[in-house]
């Protein structure tokens, strides 16, 4: 890059750059962020002393760099300020566009799922999509994407508070059963759920995660029968594909 190309690239934008770079990498020479901004190495020479003198960045034994402390603060604050409910409607309108049902947005109340966010899709019967409602854990897929989501004791800890109440014929009531299908779930990407709750629906789900990695909530994308099942192969991976992209505006990292 020539000097009159890095002067149409602002101070800001290249250091933004280079923090950037270093949050994926981890770390990095100077040679090697020169490269990832895309600067001659002087001016990421330049860049890289003002930001350690602002502890954003800072260096290691070896002589390379790392993401300093007023980094992580800020990191930190954003993570913290940030809600479930603040950062999914923009991605679940999305959802709803690309899936045509009703895509809902779920946390846990006591033993069950209350609704905080339901947009009805642009299908002429669709289900219903009530603010506020409430699902229980065992026979939707919203409730078995959060029970997915926990690790294995503390999933294993509401189960056994859980009564498994059979809602159609098709519900799964013994906790055997509902872990094979939380199990085969897991293997699959996404959750299901086949007229166990309503025999006339049915719908499919993922987790999302905190930058704790802990579940949080749950989204669901739910329709008739008729209509959703022969499509869970495509609704399952973009519901996988939100609640990922919720995930990781909350902080969440599955990497680490």
């Amino acid at each position: 890059m020539t000097e009159q190309d890095e002067g149409r690239k602002g101070a800001l934008d290249r250091g933004l750059s280079i923090l950037s770079h270093l949050a994926d990498a981890r770390e990095a020479s100077t040679a090697e962020l020169a490269a990832a901004a895309d600067i001659s190495r002087s001016a990421a020479y330049r860049i890289v002393e003002k930001l350690s003198q602002y502890d954003f960045l800072h260096a290691t034994s070896n002589g390379r760099w790392r993401l300093g402390p007023a980094a992580a603060r800020l990191a930190m604050a954003a993570v913290h300020s940030t809600d479930v409910s603040d950062v999914a409607p923009e991605l679940l309108r999305v959802l709803v566009q690309q899936t045509r049902e009703t895509v809902s947005l779920g946390v846990l109340s006591g033993d069950e799922m209350v609704f905080i966010y339901r947009e009805r899709g642009p299908q002429s019967v669709s289900v219903n999509a009530d603010l506020g409602a409430r699902r229980p854990l065992h026979a939707t897929s919203v409730g078995k994407a959060y029970l997915a989501g926990l690790n294995p004791r503390e999933r294993a800890d509401l189960l056994r508070t859980l009564t498994l109440t059979a809602f159609t014929p098709q519900t799964l009531t013994t906790t055997d059963a509902l872990e094979r299908d939380i199990t085969t779930a897991q293997a699959r990407g996404w959750t299901e759920e086949h007229g166990e709750f309503d025999l006339a629906s049915a719908c499919c789900g993922a987790p999302i995660f905190d930058h704790t990695g802990h579940v949080v909530a749950a989204i669901s994308v739910a329709g008739l029968k008729d209509r959703v099942e022969p499509a869970l192969d495509r609704l399952g991976p973009l519901t996988v594909a939100t609640a990922d992209a919720i995930s990781r505006r909350l902080g969440h990292n599955p990497g680490l």
